[in-house]
């Protein structure tokens, strides 16, 4: 609930009738007052719970972050012996997870993934003001089951500007489906028919839950780090296990 904010340069006289500043005519008094109100409405708007996406400075290496999903049912990049887990927070339609997806994350799968230190755990977390991650989401899952998952996650990432503003968005899915060589036809029954749209609303609650308030937040040990902590709490998290 947004807290209630008085407006500040209203006086009240008589009836609740604006005092005027002497100096300034009616007209532009009334047109200050209505700029004032607006601005205080951006204020109070600005400060609602809607989940943050694109900024980074929310991370902060601090506290439990356990989400209420097992980990094993969610798509998961590594060996499953890996001593450091890292869960990935993020929405396909965010920019930040697109920019982690196209330009850091191929070094990490590089030092940490392929070299058996590190399994990599994607977590949904479609935020509601876009359209299409929840589609999207659907799109990677029934990629995934006919065992291209990943494939299809860094299709999406690397085309993301193409899709994002798409209404609907499915003949591309279907599309990037093809380009993978999926069965087109199961891939379109799958997503047509929501087969994973529960789980994944699952998974954005679950995130909820779990205090997260931004995407991509990565958590590695229980605790939150932003794309630019994360190779740093990777190293710190492999050394811890020596």
């Amino acid at each position: 609930m947004s807290d209630k904010r008085t407006v500040p340069g209203r006086a009240q006289r008589g009836r609740g009738t604006p005092t005027k500043p002497r100096g300034i005519s009616m007209p532009l008094f009334y047109a200050l007052l209505v700029l004032i109100a607006i601005g205080g409405a951006i204020v109070l708007l600005s400060n609602t719970a809607t989940p943050r996406t694109n900024t980074q400075a929310g991370a902060t290496g601090s506290g439990q972050i356990v989400s209420s999903i097992p980990l094993e049912s969610l798509p998961t990049r590594g060996q499953a012996s890996a001593p450091v887990t890292v869960i990935e927070f993020a929405d396909y339609q965010c920019p930040a997870c697109g920019v982690f997806a196209t330009t850091l994350e191929p070094a990490i799968i590089k030092d940490y993934i392929d070299t058996g230190k590190v399994k990599m755990v994607f977590h949904d977390f479609p935020l509601s003001q876009h359209k299409n991650a929840v589609p999207a989401a659907e799109a990677a899952r029934c990629a995934g089951d006919q065992g291209a998952y990943w494939p299809m996650h860094d299709l999406l990432f690397a085309k993301q500007a193409e899709w994002e503003n798409s209404a609907p968005p499915a003949d591309l899915f279907a599309g990037y489906a093809q380009q993978l060589k999926l069965d087109r036809g199961a891939f379109e029954q799958c997503t047509n028919g929501r087969t994973h749209q529960q789980s994944i609303q699952a998974a954005y609650q679950a995130s909820v839950k779990a205090g997260i308030n931004q995407t991509p937040t990565f958590v590695v040990d229980g605790k939150a780090y932003d794309y630019n902590q994360l190779r740093g709490a990777i190293d710190a998290a492999l050394a811890a296990k020596k």
